[in-house]
This record gives C-alpha cells, structure tokens and sequence, in this order.
C-alpha cells in the first residue's frame, strides 16, 4: 500500500469516527432537550399531558428529532467506517450482519426524528379540528415513534456496539469495551421483558427500570462516542507516523 493510500485511508476512518462521536453528542441532546422542562413533560404516554407539553414547548421537541436526524445520519456514516476497518482484515459473516443492525438504527433515529418534528406543527392543527383527533395523533407518534422505531433504533445500536467493541478489543483498544457495560445492560434488560415479562415488571420498582432508561439513553450515546474517539485517536497516531518519514 502506498503512502498517499494510507494516508487517505487514515483520514477516512478519522471521518468515521469524528461521525460517531457527533452521533453520541447527537443521541445525548435528543434526550436533553425532550426531557429539559421535566414538569411540562409529565407523562410521554399520556396524550392530555403531551398536548400540554407540545403547546408549551413543541419547538424543544422539534429540536429533539432534528438531533435525532443528526445522529442516524451520522451513526451511518460510522457503522460503515468500523465495517470497512473489520473487512480490511477479512470478512464475517457475523460482523456484517450486525453492522447491517447498526445502519438500520440509524435510519430508524433519523424517521423517528422526522415524526418528531412533523409532530410540533402537525398535532396542533389536528387538535385544533378535534381535541380526540389531537390526541390519536400525538398517540401515534408515541406508538409508531418512540415505542416503536426509536426502541427499535436503540436494540439495534446496542448489538451493534456489543460487536464493534469486541472487534476494537481484539486490536487492542480496550476503552469501547469498558463502556460496552451500557449496550449489554441494555440487551439484558429488553431480552429479560421479553422472555419474562412479569418478572421484568416487578423489578421495576427496585430501580432496574431507572437503570434502563440511564443505559438507554445516556449509556448508548457514550458507548458511540467512546468507539469514535478509540477510530479517531488510534487512525490519527497512524496517520502522524506514515507522514512522518516524509517530513
């Protein structure tokens, strides 16, 4: 391989990981400026108390699927980046199907935040014709949105974090797998309410609940970041000692 090919492909991948730390930042503000006026927010699933909200503050929540565009764009770009690293040193199987997880999230981040701020104008003039046709449709932006394409969005990144971070791991960069902790507890959590409900249920009281929504959506973003950071500290130290020679 060439200097200049090295080169390029160095900055390439420092790209890529410049894209996921923005796509962590990014997933870190979505929750931020949803959840800022926590008082106004109240209850997400109930439809009165988020037509309160959304009068209040539809611009936050706007802003909060604009962010969300943001970061499945940008986690797209970075899912493609930690692939094309893996295949440099021969194909899985195993690695392209969870990347294909990883890119999927990012499209399911990116409508999701469509909805969202198609949400702010539209509810409104649907709940200024009819408080009930308000309502349904708020419901079905909670339902469609939030419970079904953003936690679908947040399986995905967690399994594809799982895996970038055990293919950092084996070239020696340990720190993705320190934070691996948030994707995996993630994992753990959802499988458990899905095989036992009941039992997930009941250890919601006891803060395991709490503990999901922490590792969701502030785990998550950090876990991003960290392999983004790992692709842009470990390419650029690269990058410095193929040029160095030439200076």
């Amino acid at each position: 391989m060439s200097t200049l090919t090295a080169v390029q492909e160095a900055s390439g991948d420092v790209a890529g990981g410049a894209a996921l730390l923005v796509a962590g930042i990014a997933l870190l503000a979505a929750s931020v400026l949803e959840f800022a006026p926590a008082e106004a927010r109240g209850d997400g699933d109930n439809p009165a108390d988020s037509l309160r909200y959304l009068a209040r503050f539809g611009d936050l929540y706007s802003y909060s699927g604009l962010a969300l565009v943001v970061a499945g764009v940008a986690l797209v770009v970075g899912v493609i980046t930690v692939h094309s690293l893996q295949r440099g040193r021969g194909r899985s199987l195993g690695f392209d199907t969870v990347s294909v997880f990883g890119a999927l999230a990012g499209g399911f981040f990116a409508t999701t935040g469509v909805m969202r701020m198609q949400a702010n104008g539209t509810v409104p003039h649907i709940q200024s014709l009819d408080e009930s046709w308000g309502e349904a449709a708020y419901l079905v932006v909670q339902m469609a949105g939030t419970q079904g394409l953003l936690s679908t969005g947040m399986i995905a990144l967690a399994s594809w974090l799982v895996a970038a971070s055990i293919v950092f791991a084996r070239r020696g960069v340990r720190a993705p797998a320190v934070v691996a902790v948030f994707p995996v507890a993630v994992l753990l959590v959802l499988i458990g309410d899905l095989v036992a409900p009941s039992l997930a249920g009941s250890l919601s009281s006891e803060g395991i609940f709490l503990a999901y929504i922490a590792a969701a959506l502030f785990g998550l973003p950090t876990s991003c970041a960290a392999i983004g950071l790992a692709l842009v500290v470990r390419r650029s130290r690269e990058k410095l000692r193929t040029v160095s020679p030439q200076n």
